[in-house]
């Protein structure tokens, strides 16, 4: 997910993704039957597949528009030296009226360091109440792409059983968890929570 949910990138920080010899594919599914009600609140990063530098206590509120297939969605990390650092953003169902719904997303972003852009992402698989994972990918020269991922969850950790259904999903789009950056969200590393909230 170039994505807050998942994708956002802090760009105080490095940003790459996982870079492949071949174009973007569209084979890689997206969650249908998606209910924009039931994936609302908080969502911790627990991996992504960008090189985020330091930046660790990632996580993600989206707040539904009311009865809209449009989300808020803000960003939080923590980044040693700076502090915790927000983004925001707007993230909607690309084809709302589809049925069934699939979870693609069309976001804009609004940096730290000023300026917007625009992107797309999905939702390959969720069960809402334990995890999330998002993947995008953007086309580069030469036939070649780069796909970045993230896995989200409801707590700051996922249990065993989340996360073998989540290596198979990953698995199944062609990905590995061992390829993702590990996202610290140890009580030492984001204990700050007054600060976390100001």
């Amino acid at each position: 997910m170039k994505f807050f949910i998942g994708i956002l990138a802090l760009l105080v920080c490095s940003v790459s993704a996982l870079e492949f010899d071949r174009p973007c594919r569209d084979t890689v599914a997206a969650k249908e039957n998606f209910s924009p009600a039931f994936y609302t609140g908080n969502w911790f990063e627990l991996y992504n597949s960008l090189d985020q530098g330091n930046a660790d206590c990632i996580d993600h509120h989206y707040t539904r528009r009311g009865l809209q297939q449009v989300f808020d969605v803000e960003r939080i990390g923590f980044v040693e030296g700076l502090g915790f650092l927000r983004e925001a953003g707007v993230a909607s169902v690309a084809f709302p009226n589809e049925t069934p719904m699939r979870a693609i997303f069309n976001a804009t972003i609004t940096r730290i360091t000023g300026g917007t852009i625009n992107y797309n992402y999905r939702v390959v698989a969720t069960d809402y109440t334990n995890y999330a994972v998002v993947w995008s990918c953007t086309d580069l020269p030469n036939n070649r792409s780069q796909e970045e991922g993230a896995i989200l969850g409801r707590q700051i950790q996922l249990n065993e059983a989340s996360y073998t259904k989540v290596d198979a999903i990953l698995e199944s789009v062609e990905l590995n968890r061992e390829d993702f950056r590990f996202i610290d969200h140890s009580p030492e590393r984001c204990g700050l929570e007054t600060e976390r909230n100001n």
